[in-house]
Formats: structure tokens, C-alpha cells, sequence
């Protein structure tokens, strides 16, 4: 049998009671069940909604809700009026017609003989809103997911699937329900499949973010069995404390074709530039051959004549023979330097014997002379002077020199022109500077240059290039460039 409390007890209870009504951090209040009008309220309550105490007791618990939502919530009360506990979540009205997200716990109480309910508060707005963030973000990362045509995979460390969008299943002609649960090694060739474990753990053992996978282009399989190229990048996130692997496919396989057939169009090119620059070189050798050894000495024989007659000739010949006699020394004399003058340029001096920077060298030595008001120069470190070059290399490289001062003394109109060599012996760069007029920005060499033309095929027939632009203060540049290619296995056998 309960001993009833005494009088003082009771009184000391019911101010305990509404001491921790008032003082809780908590927003509370009481309603009357009957009226549903405010009894009480404390002043966390008042904070959280923004009414003064007699204005907040003035009210209902129906003008706490959204008008739209008043009557569900009278039917609700109504309902719960006898149930000594409820929990419910509502969107609750503030002073300043602002609407917040709160979860709301009653209780039947007894206040002054009146049955009414104690509401504690709790406001899920902040919560709410980051739930309804987090749903359209997911729902965001769905679309594009769905929409993209590149194939998104997430998977494991261990390379088990748990996401393969529409764009995967395009590409390697699994259904998303096929793939989930399998190991993203059955979409690799069988070649690949053994490393392909390890090379997933080291990646998410390095810690980077994103990496590409192979050397930009790696190999996949479809459904049908057909291997595929693909580009592909690999990052890794945390999700839901569990590290997962994301990779981004793109299938280039048409692109890489295009290229490859690109690629052999343009050796085939290459080797035909090779072979015409081959066959220039054999009859440049043969013309200078018969320049030298026939024409050249078949006029050295006429000059000896010429002048044998003129030694025999009687003192007394006419003035006229005399002078017709010179007029064909001088005309034998000019056709003698043309012969040396054409050597020259048929087979560039210095360059088999003693190499690029001798006979560049020599070429500007050459072009001040004929040439004195432009002052030429030329820039090569120490070391660079003994090194050689593949002799294909250095032919290219002086022909294009040569045809980049043509068209310096040409078209520029420039008081200066200077070579600039640097290099290694697996490399090599030639630029040839003018201060000219220069080549306006964005423009393009004019159709029909075969002089640029030119320089461009033999670059391109020895793998080297050929850039044509402004210098470094004024006028133009024009840049050689050679550097054996690199060999490399673009296979997915390296993430």
C-alpha cells in the first residue's frame, strides 16, 4: 500500500517540477486538451518560436501549423488526446512566419485539475535540410550517372562491383543486374586478369586521388568477347567508412584506329620523304660530281685556252678582238664561280666531315659575305661544338637553317640574324632568329609556301619538327626540334 505523500512533500515536488520546466535547454510548453489553448510555456520555447510569453499563451497548438496543415493536426490531436504518449514530426510556424522542421514528444499531465499535455520540442530543421541536401545530391549523382555516355564503375579494393551505370552497359554490353557482385577483372582481357588484384590494392595503398590508368589508353572486353581500347581514370573515396575505387571508361576504339591509320599514313609519308631525301642526296652527290669533274674542268680547260690565245695573239690585233677577248675572259671567269657557287649549295661544305655546327658556321661566314650590312651570328655552348648527330638528322637540320636564312634575307628586312644550337646526343634544337618585320600574331603561313612546306616535310620525314613564329622582342623564330620517339605498350597492363 502507497504512503501518501504529505502536503510539504507534494509542494516541494511541484516546484521541483516547474523548475526544470522553466530552466530546461529544451523548448516545452502545455496545452489544454479540450480547448487545445497554451497553459504554459518556458523560455527556451519562446527563443526558438520569437513570441513574448503572454503572446505565446494567447495561442493554439493549430496556430503553430502551417494553415494547410491545421486540420491533419487537430485530427491528430484529437486522436492522441487519450494516449499518454505521442511522438510526431510536424512543420511548426514562428513568430516571423518562418517554418521550421520539429520532432514533437506529449505526455498527459494534470495542471490545476485541467487535463492537458506537456510538449517537449525538438527541432530537426538543420537535419532535415541536410537530409533533403543529401537526397538531391543523390539524386543529382543519379542523372548524370544515368545520362553520361562514359562507363562509371565503383567497386571494392578487391575489385567487387557495386555500381555500373547505363554508359557501362553500353559499352561493354553487360546489364547493370549481371554485373553487380562480379569482379571488375571480367571485364579485362584474360592476359590481364592475374596482376589486375594487386595493381587495385597498390593504387589505394599510394593514398592519390585519381590516377590514369595504363599509359591513356588501356584494354577491355566485351560481353561478345571483342577486345576494346579505353580511356580511363581511377580515384578512390570513403563511403560510409568503407574506402571504394571509381572508375571512368570511355571507349576510343574508333579513335584509335583513326590514329593508328593516321599514324601509318604518316610513316608511309615519312618513309617516302626518307626515300626522296635519300635519292636528293645520291643526286646531289652525282650532279656535284659532274659539276666538279666535267663542267668544272672542261671550263677550267677554256679559261687555259682563252688565255693561251690571248698570250700568242699579235700585238697588233684589232681593238675590237681585244675587247670581245676579255669580254669572254670575264664571261668564262663568271661561269667558273657560278660552277663553285652552285657546289656549294648542292652539297653543304663542312657538314659529313666535320658536322652541324662546322658547317652552320661556315654557312653565316659565307652569308656575310655577300651580305656585310647584316651582321650575323651564332650561339652554340662548348660542349655542343664536337658532338655529331645521325647524319639524317644534321642534313635536315642545316637544310632547314639554310632555308630559314633564305627567306630572312628574303622577306624580313632585318639588320640581324642569329643561330641559336643546343642539344644533347639524344636530342637536338635549332632555332634561327631574325629582328625583322615579323610575323603578325595568329597568322598563318601563306598557301603555296613551299619553303615552309618544306622544312615542315623534312622534320617530319626524320620525326624531328618545325615551328614558325614571333621571336623573343621582334621579328620571327623559327624552331627545329629532334628527340628519338620513345617506345611504350599502351595495354592495361599498368594502372
Amino acid at each position: 500500500m502507497e504512503t501518501p505523500l504529505s502536503e510539504d512533500t507534494a509542494r516541494k515536488l511541484d516546484i521541483g517540477y516547474r523548475l526544470l520546466f522553466e530552466r530546461s535547454p529544451l523548448p516545452m510548453w502545455v496545452y489544454d486538451v479540450q480547448t487545445l489553448g497554451m497553459l504554459a510555456v518556458n523560455d527556451a520555447a519562446l527563443a526558438q518560436y520569437g513570441y513574448s510569453k503572454q503572446a505565446f499563451v494567447g495561442l493554439t497548438v493549430l496556430d503553430l501549423h502551417p494553415p494547410d496543415e491545421a486540420a491533419q493536426a487537430q485530427q491528430h490531436l484529437q486522436l492522441a488526446c487519450g494516449e499518454p504518449v505521442t511522438q510526431t514530426l510536424w512543420r511548426h510556424r514562428l513568430a516571423n512566419g518562418d517554418l521550421i522542421d520539429v520532432e514533437v514528444v506529449t505526455e498527459y499531465v494534470e495542471l490545476d485539475g485541467i487535463q492537458a499535455r506537456l510538449a517537449l520540442v525538438r527541432d530537426l530543421t538543420a537535419q532535415q535540410r541536410a537530409k533533403q541536401q543529401l537526397q538531391e545530391e543523390h539524386r543529382t549523382l543519379t542523372a548524370v550517372l544515368d545520362s553520361t555516355t562514359d562507363a562509371i564503375i565503383s567497386m571494392t579494393v578487391e575489385g567487387v562491383i557495386k555500381v555500373f551505370n547505363p554508359g557501362a552497359e553500353r559499352i561493354f554490353g553487360y546489364s547493370r543486374e549481371r554485373m553487380l557482385g562480379q569482379n571488375m577483372a571480367l571485364l579485362l582481357p584474360e592476359r590481364y586478369r592475374a596482376v589486375h588484384p594487386q595493381q587495385l590494392r597498390s593504387f589505394a595503398d599510394s593514398g592519390a586521388i585519381s590516377h590514369m590508368m595504363g599509359m591513356g589508353v588501356v584494354k577491355g572486353l566485351r560481353a561478345d568477347g571483342q577486345e576494346m581500347d579505353l580511356e580511363g581514370t581511377l580515384s578512390q573515396v570513403i563511403v560510409h567508412q568503407e574506402r571504394r575505387l571509381i572508375a571512368c571508361l570511355r571507349d576510343v576504339t574508333e579513335r584509335a584506329r583513326s590514329q593508328a591509320k593516321f599514324r601509318q599514313s604518316r610513316a608511309q609519308l615519312s618513309e617516302l620523304t626518307q626515300r626522296l631525301m635519300t635519292q636528293e642526296k645520291t643526286l646531289v652527290k652525282q650532279l656535284a660530281k659532274t659539276l666538279h669533274d666535267q663542267l668544272g674542268q672542261t671550263l677550267a680547260a677554256v679559261r687555259m685556252a682563252h688565255e693561251t690565245i690571248q698570250a700568242v695573239q699579235p700585238k697588233d690585233t684589232p681593238a675590237a678582238v681585244q675587247r670581245q677577248q676579255a669580254q669572254l675572259g670575264k664571261l668564262v671567269g663568271h661561269a667558273i664561280q657560278q660552277v663553285r657557287q652552285v657546289l656549294v649549295d648542292l652539297r653543304p661544305p663542312l657538314l659529313e666531315d666535320q658536322g652541324l655546327v662546322a658547317a652552320l658556321d661556315n654557312e653565316l661566314r659565307n652569308r656575310s659575305l655577300t651580305q656585310p650590312q647584316i651582321d650575323f651570328s651564332i650561339d652554340v655552348p662548348p660542349e655542343i661544338e664536337p658532338m655529331r648527330w645521325p647524319g639524317e638528322v644534321e642534313y635536315a637540320a642545316f637544310m632547314v637553317a639554310r632555308e630559314a636564312l633564305e627567306n630572312a634575307l628574303r622577306h624580313a628586312n632585318a639588320s640581324a640574324i642569329a643561330v641559336r644550337l643546343v642539344g644533347t646526343q639524344q636530342s637536338l634544337q635549332l632555332q634561327v632568329f631574325d629582328n625583322g618585320v615579323g610575323i603578325p600574331a595568329g597568322a598563318a603561313v601563306p598557301s603555296g609556301h613551299l619553303g615552309v612546306f618544306g622544312m615542315h616535310e623534312r622534320a617530319q620525314a626524320i620525326g624531328a619538327t618545325v615551328t614558325v613564329g614571333a621571336g623573343e622582342d621582334r621579328g620571327t623564330c623559327v624552331s627545329f626540334y629532334w628527340q628519338p620517339e620513345p617506345e611504350h605498350d599502351s595495354e592495361w597492363g599498368a594502372l
